[in-house]
């Protein structure tokens, strides 16, 4: 009989140590750096896949911590695209919203905003969310003004490096 009670008395120490100890089923939150990588990496695909139909594009590619929107002491990356339509008579911002989103939910990000929570004729927007990755994007597509085509991704705040 003791031993019984001994036996379930370690499996009890072994299940709290094993919660205790990261068994919580949250992923680990990725680096700065891997953070800042997949952003790229995501950004990039995005772009690729819609860089024909644009004209005048810019891309900003999280090469530098911004401390834009975090506490003191923290910085985050940022992925940046702007452009105009190479055809702008041609273009229908819902659908290409609807691509971009598309594209990220296949890599895994999940909507938290679209188009209908802010609904406007010749405007698209969304906002998707890698709840893994820690990443957000938001995308907008627009009849006018110039830009007509505006992806933003974002890490988390991260404690700076200086």
């Amino acid at each position: 009989m003791r031993l019984g009670a001994l036996l379930r008395a370690v499996a009890a120490v072994l299940a709290c140590f094993a919660v205790l100890t990261g068994c919580s089923g949250e992923p680990e939150r990725p680096t700065l750096a891997e953070a800042a990588r997949q952003l790229v990496s995501d950004g990039d695909a995005l772009v690729s896949g819609i860089e024909s139909g644009l004209a005048g594009l810019t891309k900003e590619r999280a090469d530098q911590d911004r401390n834009t929107s975090c506490l003191k002491g923290e910085a985050q990356r940022y992925f940046r695209a702007k452009a105009s339509f190479a055809n702008p008579s041609a273009e229908n911002p819902p659908s290409l919203v609807g691509l971009l989103k598309g594209d990220l939910e296949a890599r895994g990000y999940t909507e938290v905003v679209d188009n209908l929570d802010l609904w406007e004729d010749d405007l698209s927007v969304a906002v998707v969310v890698n709840p893994k990755a820690k990443l957000t994007f938001v995308l907008l597509a627009r009849k006018e003004p110039a830009p007509n085509v505006v992806i933003v991704g974002k890490t988390e705040c991260y404690p700076s490096n200086g």
